[in-house]
């Protein structure tokens, strides 16, 4: 490790709250432990059921190719048994590994992963997509309170408040898929299948409830909301419409669902406001008309304000008089209705005006967009009642789109000058005809819609990027445990211990960088380090003698092997191989002699070459086709046990197990690099309402934060790795611009160099402010 990494060691997740109920990696670890063993024991069942059905249907056949076809079955399962009930446990290891290395947006995505397409399938597909349908359909509904437990469980467990109930490996859908990808051993017809299933569906699926409900009992007892209860609702039962769903009823329906939405409103503040009435007009002043106040619409001036924000609602008034009487004011008053609506778009503006959410170039340009509004809201009053008036909608999209502009990022986006065409476009138009602002509206939106597409590629290029970085160092702090493991208690010749230390810790690194701690290389590489081992202790029988010598050839063969790999130099792989044969010699030729480490001549360990390792790293963020050369020794089983070391299976097999369950626990550690710089980020404090209002931040979130130079800068929560802790923030073209820890965060908030911009709607806000105003006072400051 070099000397610019932190030598504290810190959890797995060090963002886990103090007297927490564990890391997420443990809590994860702990929920795919339960849910193995549980699911493993109930595969074993429905194997075992699998073969008495088929021998049932093969008694039951009309004819003598259908009886064989279900005696070739029955072999088949027979044959591939064993490779499926170890075959079903990764694939539920690799799911909840994905959950857990996932970036942003990654739960949406594990679920749209797993949708079952019906269309541009063969009609066998189908049907086996139809078949997994039902059982998932099923099992959700029955499964429904307990899975809403669950999800929420999680949610507080792994600081996910997006975390949807369909989005995690504990669902039914994800541990059915895994059953899919098992079946994919299975060399049987569509038939046989479908009948597999049925099984699956009736003694694994079924058995759900039971690992529901102690899995939620688990997270109970570790404090994870102890108090919910998992009994349905009425509430839960009804039938619910997704977010695309609703969007296209009140597409279907916009006029009436935006008047029932804004019924409460904006449209009730204006006749709120019209109701109360105003000053009595004075003698010899004239009252305009609605007809007169149209047709002077097109002559209402685009000016600019002297005080240069916007224009209070008597200067906007005074304005509206002056064209309706070309150019003389006086002598001239609107009716309360036309008076409430000009004092509805000031109020409107001045709150856009003061808004923190935008900069201040984005509102000047927005602000200059109020002559022509008040152009529309005279000419077409349903902008006070349509929620989805293309004039509201165009204010909402421009100030969207600015909350996260600054000055620096300009020439990359040309946010502010796309801004100013829209805001020249519609002020030069004297018409006040909405249809401009709907053209407007459209191209804008179709031009965000490209910079958000171009936006979202770079930020996924930078997650996988982090990600990579992140699976490095997992798979170190994975690699130094397995190796401590393996030495723990033993005492080795120096260039042995190196060895282990270093090359074949690397080799560890590369093999759980490629293939994850669920392959056949990794067990293979854990066997030659944990039977080198075993090969230098003390042999006190002559049965063990005779089982060292009968192992060393494969032995050396796969430490050359992964010496090899690893490109370590001729000098020193001679030199291991030389050190082994004389130790080997003497254990052999006088057991009883004690291994006398200082008499070992040393071996020169040359640096080795880090890129493969590096490379592997960022190679994790895409499929990898090719395999990393595997040191290759004889397969044995780990499921033997012993009490000491005498033999030498036994005792690999006992300490790969030993290893690979502290790694499925998550009970290993990772060095974290310390982000130079960062504050709050060396010492963790005490949680209080800074650190709380950080950590439950959503991915999504704009903030506003302030550099050492006293700049804004202006970045979105993009994702927050549950390995490190870790927040990373992205501009508005998707690059990364700042990490920190969930502590460096609260220390930024603490200090005041940081606030949440607020992701709602101009227009949705404005209003909140104005109906606050009326609420407060009795009538709104004018």
């Amino acid at each position: 490790m070099s000397d610019g990494a932190s030598e504290k060691v810190v959890p797995f997740d060090v963002a886990a709250r103090r007297e927490s109920p564990g890391s997420a990696m443990q809590i994860i670890g702990r929920c795919r432990n339960l849910t193995t063993t549980h699911l493993e024991r109930f595969l074993k069942e429905m194997l075992d059921n699998t073969d008495d059905a088929l021998f049932k249907l093969a008694d039951q056949a009309e004819d003598n190719r259908t009886q064989s076809e279900y005696f070739d079955a029955m072999r088949e399962v027979r044959l591939k048994r064993s490779t499926m009930e170890s075959e079903y446990p990764s694939q539920l290891a690799r799911a909840f590994d994905s959950f857990l290395q996932a970036g942003p947006s990654a739960a949406a995505k594990l679920a749209s992963a797993g949708e079952l397409e019906l269309s541009l399938v063969g009609q066998e597909e189908l049907e086996e997509n139809l078949a997994l349908e039902g059982m998932i359909a099923k099992a959700s509904r029955v499964n429904k309170a307990e899975l809403e437990a669950l999800t929420r469980r999680l949610v507080v467990a792994l600081n996910r408040p997006k975390l949807s109930e369909d989005a995690h490996p504990l669902t039914p859908m994800s541990l059915c898929e895994s059953f899919r990808s098992t079946m994919k051993v299975l060399d049987v017809d569509l038939r046989v299948r479908l009948i597999i299933y049925k099984l699956f569906d009736k003694y694994v699926v079924g058995a759900l409830p039971a690992l529901y409900q102690e899995i939620n009992r688990e997270l109970a007892e570790r404090g994870l909301l102890p108090e919910l209860k998992t009994t349905a609702t009425a509430a839960q039962t009804r039938r619910r419409v997704s977010p695309s769903q609703s969007r296209e009823i009140d597409d279907e329906h916009e006029p009436i669902a935006g008047e029932m939405a804004d019924a409460g409103e904006l449209l009730a503040a204006l006749q709120q406001l019209a109701a109360r009435g105003g000053s009595p007009m004075l003698p010899g002043v004239t009252l305009v008309d609605s007809k007169s106040l149209l047709s002077a619409v097109p002559r209402i001036p685009v000016i600019t304000p002297a005080s240069g924000s916007v224009f209070t609602s008597a200067e906007l008034k005074d304005v509206v008089l002056t064209a309706v009487n070309n150019g003389d004011p006086t002598g001239l008053a609107l009716n309360r209705m036309d008076e409430t609506a000009i004092d509805i778009v000031a109020m409107l503006f001045d709150f856009i005006f003061d808004d923190p959410a935008l900069p201040a170039p984005i509102k000047e340009l927005i602000g200059r967009l109020q002559i022509p509004v008040l152009r529309v809201a005279i000419s077409d009053r349903t902008f006070f009642s349509r929620k989805k008036h293309p004039a509201r909608r165009l204010l909402n999209e421009l100030a969207r789109a600015g909350i996260g502009w600054t000055e620096a990022e300009e020439r990359e986006d040309g946010l502010r000058t796309r801004i100013q065409s829209v805001v020249d476009r519609l002020v030069n138009d004297a018409s006040g005809d909405t249809s401009l602002f709907e053209q407007e509206l459209v191209a804008f939106q179709e031009w965000c819609q490209d910079q958000s597409e171009r936006a979202a590629q770079r930020e996924e290029q930078s997650a996988l990027a982090a990600q990579g970085r992140e699976h490095l160092r997992v798979a170190k702090g994975v690699a130094e445990e397995s190796i401590a493991r393996l030495l723990e208690g033993q005492t080795l010749p120096e260039p042995i211990t190196q060895l282990l230390k270093t090359t074949w810790k690397d080799l560890l690194v590369l093999i759980y960088l490629k293939d994850g701690q669920h392959g056949k290389l990794w067990q293979k590489a854990l066997n030659v380090a944990s039977l080198l081992i075993w090969s230098l202790l003390p042999k006190s029988s002559q049965a063990e003698r005779e089982q060292l010598t009968g192992m060393l050839p494969s032995l050396l063969k796969a430490l050359q092997e992964g010496m090899n790999r690893m490109s370590c130099s001729e000098t020193e792989r001679q030199g291991i191989i030389a050190l082994l044969a004389r130790e080997h010699a003497r254990i052999v030729r006088d057991p009883e002699l004690d291994l006398d480490v200082q008499s070992v001549p040393a071996v020169e360990h040359a640096e080795h070459d880090a890129r493969p390792v590096e490379q592997a790293a960022a190679e994790t963020v895409r499929p990898v086709d090719a395999a990393v050369a595997a040191p290759s020794v004889q397969e044995t089983s780990t499921d033997a046990e012993t009490d000491g070391a005498s033999d030498g299976r036994s005792f690999m097999a006992r300490k790969v197990a030993e290893i690979n369950r502290l790694i499925s626990d998550g009970r290993f550690k990772v060095y974290e690099e310390v982000v130079i710089g960062e504050a709050g980020a060396s010492e963790p404090v005490d949680e209080d309402q800074y650190v709380q209002q950080a950590r439950e931040m959503e991915e999504g979130t704009w903030l506003e934060l302030t550099d050492a130079d006293g700049q804004p800068l202006r970045a979105k929560l993009s994702w927050k790795s549950l390995i490190s802790g870790k927040y990373f923030f992205v501009n508005r073209q998707g690059l990364k611009v700042k990490e920190m820890t969930v502590y460096g965060l609260g220390a930024e908030f603490r200090a005041g160099r940081a606030r949440v911009i607020e992701d709602v709607p101009v227009f949705d806000r404005a209003i909140s402010t104005l109906m606050a105003s009326l609420s407060k006072s009795g009538a709104p400051a004018l």
